[in-house]
């Protein structure tokens, strides 16, 4: 199921990126990548985009606006409605946001100025136990991450700590 659901989401993810690592352990995935990090300070319909991204489905917030519809947006949401925790940590080169979510719902926004020579985006998550009762398929989602491979050349993947070949 998680498999499915975050393709779109990981084109969004790793636009830009150089490399993407990629791990999995029963119910629990991690999505990292060194691209330029999702947008810390944009607004869409009135809402920070972070909070509008992770938060899809949760909107419109004010009915009277008709909210605009992005395709990554409900595709992040999704995976963040089907977890029952998920973290994401953008790093810019000035500042890191972290923000946690406990079934789908902010739990956490942490800002924190520091500097590095990186940027990125990082997801952690655990998947409901609810909605999935296996661990998830690893041998799937590494064929997954081999076909990923096969239309972004330049790109490195790493799934469970293991270069991924195409």
């Amino acid at each position: 199921m998680f498999e499915r659901q975050s393709s779109a989401s990981w084109r969004r993810l790793s636009h830009r990126a150089s490399q993407v690592r990629v791990t999995t352990d029963e119910r629990s995935f991690s999505v990292s990548d060194d691209g330029r990090g999702h947008a810390i300070s944009r607004l869409v319909a009135g809402s920070p985009y972070l909070k509008f991204v992770y938060s899809h489905l949760d909107y419109p917030f004010d009915l009277d606006e008709a909210p605009p519809v992005q395709l990554q947006g409900i595709g992040i949401s999704l995976i963040n409605a089907l977890c029952s925790e998920l973290t994401v940590i953008v790093q810019k080169h000035d500042v890191t946001v972290r923000l946690s979510f406990r079934h789908r719902h902010l739990s956490g926004h942490e800002t924190l100025a520091v500097t590095s020579p990186t940027t990125g985006n990082s997801v952690m998550g655990t998947v409901d136990a609810k909605l999935q009762m296996r661990a998830i398929d690893g041998d799937s989602l590494r064929n997954w991450c081999q076909s990923i491979l096969a239309v972004s050349p330049g790109l490195t993947l790493f799934y469970n700590d293991v270069k991924v070949s195409a």
